[in-house]
This record gives C-alpha cells, structure tokens and sequence, in this order.
C-alpha cells in the first residue's frame, strides 16, 4: 500500500531554479530524495496551469483533460448533499477578486491579506445577484468565502483557476470559448456596480484592496466518478473531498489532516504550503517554507511507515508539469545517486 503526498507549487521554472535551489537548505528531504526512485513525469492541461488537479483528475477518472472541480467542492462543503443524484445545474466557482493596475495591463490579485467579511460578503453578492436577474445565472453562496455560480443552461466556457492566475495579466487568463461574451457582460455591469459600492468606498478608505472582479472557474455538472484510486483522503480541500465522496467512497474515508491512515488501501494527501508562494513568484518566501516540506515529509515518511505502507509517493507538481517519487520503506539501504534538491525540484528536467 502507497501514501500519496501532493505537493503544488514544488517545481521551479528551469530559468530560475538554478539561483532558487542553490539556497535552499533541507539536508534530510535531500538525503530521502538521493534514494528515491523515479516516476513519470506528465505534462499538464495548457488551459488549468495547475498539473497537480490534472494529475488528480486523471486518476479519479474524470472525463476530459480540463478538471471539473466546483459542483464536487459544492457539495463536499454542503456535506449532507454530497452524496446525491447527479444534478443538470452546472456550477461554478465564482470568486472575488482583485484586479490590479500594473504599467500596461491589469494583474490578477487575491484577497487573502484582506478577506471579505460576512457583511462585506452578503452586500456585494446582493448587488451582483440583483443583476443578474433574467439572465439564466444566479450566485449561490454557502457561506462568505465560498461563491460559486449556477447557470440554468450549461456554459461551453474555458477558464482557468484562480490559484493559477494570480500574478498574471488577467488578458492572458480570462475565459474565453463560446459563451465567455455572456459571462464578460455580467461581469461588465457587476464591475461598474461594485465599483461605486459603499463596501469598496470603506475597504479603500481603509486600505485594503477592493473587489472588482468575480473569477468563474472550475464549472461543470457532478457526475460520479469511475474511479477510487485512494482507500483514505487526509485532506480538507474541498475538490478532493467532493472527488471522493463523487467515487463512491464512504464520508469514513475521509480523515482529519494530520491523522494516520490504516495501511489497507492506498492514502491521499495534498500539501500546499508552496504553492501561493510559486504562483506569486516569491522565491524567498517560497525558500522560507522548504524546510516545512522536509518536516512534513519526514513526518508522513515515519507515520507511513510504521503503520505499514510499503511507500510515500511524491507528486511534486509545478507550473506545466507533476513529477513522481518514491520513497520507500527500505531505501537507506539504497546507494546516493546525487544530490537530489537541484534535480528534482527544477520543472522540465528527467532522467
């Protein structure tokens, strides 16, 4: 049996990897890396720019190459519905977020620093919903942080997420595909309406950031999925969580992050304390958190272990691509190959 890790944000672009990885410091993560051995390395969807959800996607056997990720989110977070009927509404995740001036173009910025709290929240959803009306969309919140849309007639919309567009011009990311200029007319007429809103008249004031934008992605109509490719998910992420639920597996089956699974069946976890980091180019910040991976690592390793599982298994994914190691139970019998930080964390490089 194999404990699956799923590290976003891992990998660093080849330009830049030999200055990042020069200064990072993880003599044990470094030692168990010399030993493992190498998987396959998959390229991701061109469109998601997230190779971990393709990877994901591709092993819980969803349909397409572009992961449906919101109706799953939907109804992991509703709980009681998660395990219903397929449904026809489609769904979206439908985020706020900040556009920002930059010299020649506008860049996709998050709120995180700055969150909208419940009255910010329920005041601008309120607005945009009221817009909405006779369009065949309305915004559908489960609580402040958490906005998705439902469309009556399903949308043929190419989109990319928003962890992936952060820090991008946001002409380069946004939807495009036959019904994307229904979406940009919506989004027009809630832009102008917000932008006069008391709630970013008080959060200017203030110096936070405002809310002009939604960001649609993720869409699509829950359908079970074919495949239960992992016995356990320690994870709190709603998308793998509504993906289990989705390949008939038990609420059981789903753990509190830092438990340990039994060793009956293969285990599922996502750490993604690199990836916010990565997407917003903070090398520094991203080197800060290197030696968290080695603790985590290290952790699930000895965890894993103990309880039986032959092997860790690394999915260490990038910008383009996901990269597979494994680590097992007996490799300090293993002889070093090389040292590991410089060759596995750079994308695009195999062996």
């Amino acid at each position: 049996m194999r404990w699956f890790v799923i590290v976003p944000g891992a990998l660093v672009p080849a330009s830049l990897a030999p200055d990042v990885l020069a200064a990072a410091t993880a003599p044990r993560l470094a030692r168990r890396l010399a030993r493992a051995a190498r998987g396959e390395e998959t390229a991701g969807d061109e469109n998601t720019h997230l190779p971990h959800l393709d990877w994901l996607w591709r092993a819980f056997g969803g349909p397409g190459r572009t992961p449906v990720t919101a109706p799953y989110a939907w109804r992991a977070l509703n709980g009681d519905s998660a395990t219903n009927a397929a449904t026809e509404s489609q769904l979206w995740f439908c985020e706020p977020a900040h556009l920002a001036f930059a010299r020649d173009h506008l860049l996709v910025a998050s709120l995180a620093d700055a969150p909208l709290d419940p009255g910010e929240s329920q005041a601008l959803a309120a607005a945009a919903d009221e817009l909405m009306q006779g369009s065949g969309a309305s915004l559908r919140l489960l609580d402040h942080a958490h906005w998705f849309l439902q469309v009556e007639t399903p949308w043929q919309i190419e989109t990319v997420p928003l962890s992936a567009a952060l820090g991008r011009s946001a002409y380069e990311v946004l939807p495009t595909g036959p019904d994307a200029p229904r979406w940009r007319k919506l989004l027009n007429e809630i832009q102008m309406c917000w932008h006069a809103h008391p709630v970013n008249d008080a959060r200017e004031a203030r110096g936070a950031p405002t809310v002009n934008a939604l960001w649609l992605h993720g869409g699509g109509i829950w359908h079970p999925l074919p495949r239960a490719p992992f016995a356990t998910l320690l994870s709190d992420d709603p998308v793998l969580r509504g993906w289990t639920l989705a390949a008939g597996l038990a609420p059981s089956a789903l753990l509190a992050v830092d438990a340990t699974p039994p060793a009956n069946g293969d285990a599922l976890s996502l750490w993604d304390g690199l990836q916010a980091s990565a997407a917003a180019g903070g090398w520094d910040a991203w080197l800060d958190r290197v030696p968290t991976l080695e603790a985590v690592i290290e952790s699930v390793c000895d965890r894993a272990f103990a309880a039986g599982f032959a092997s860790v298994e690394l999915v260490l994914a990038g910008s383009r691509s996901a990269r597979r190691l494994s680590l097992g139970a007996h490799d300090g019998w293993r002889f070093w190959r090389r040292a590991a930080l410089a060759d596995v964390f750079r994308e695009g490089v195999t062996e």
